[in-house]
């Protein structure tokens, strides 16, 4: 499982690095996957919107990354703040994240009519990620990344053997987690 928060972290760290080096805003999405045993988020892209570019089109820097085996991102709960505080309902700031669906024709084919969940990184290395709550809290966001076959994850903590990725919304820099 050591692969599977790599290929994450990578792909995250590869927005904020775009970001910093093109001038642009890159976001980061992430989209519900179906591999033959349930949909479950599992696919990553990194896209410089056709606005913030000046561009007919999105630009995609990724085209859509899977994660590898059966490594999914936890949808439940405090354990991926990015996906679970997505919702109209959380009360947050809806700067971000924010949810969509990838309409756009120049979107890889894999992407197309998906649906997801995304923030993204501005050209100073921050992200659009909101740093407190509605009651003025500090807001952690962070994804967990476990694998299908792990039991869900309880009230009392996450499944067994995860993995979580914490995006500081300030600095956007992530630190990996593994117990």
């Amino acid at each position: 499982q050591a692969e599977s928060p790599a290929v994450a972290v990578a792909e995250i760290s590869l927005a904020r690095q775009t970001a910093i080096s093109r001038n642009l805003p890159v976001e980061v999405r992430f989209y519900q996957y179906d591999d033959g045993t349930g949909e479950a988020w599992r696919l990553m892209a990194l896209v410089i919107p056709a606005q913030a570019s000046g561009r007919d089109a999105d630009e995609w820097v990724t085209p859509g990354r899977l994660l590898p085996g059966d490594i999914v991102i936890e949808d439940t709960g405090d354990y991926s703040t990015v996906l679970s505080k997505a919702s109209a309902s959380s009360g947050i700031d809806r700067t971000a994240p924010w949810e969509g669906v990838e309409s756009s024709g120049t979107a890889p084919k894999q992407l197309r009519g998906r649906s997801y969940v995304g923030f993204y990184y501005n050209p100073d290395g921050s992200t659009n990620l909101p740093t407190t709550s509605a009651g003025n809290h500090p807001m952690p966001w962070c994804l967990t990344l476990k694998s299908q076959r792990s039991a869900p994850s309880s009230g009392t903590g996450p499944a067994d053997n995860y993995v979580s990725i914490v995006v500081d919304s300030l600095t956007g820099r992530t630190l990996s987690y593994q117990p």
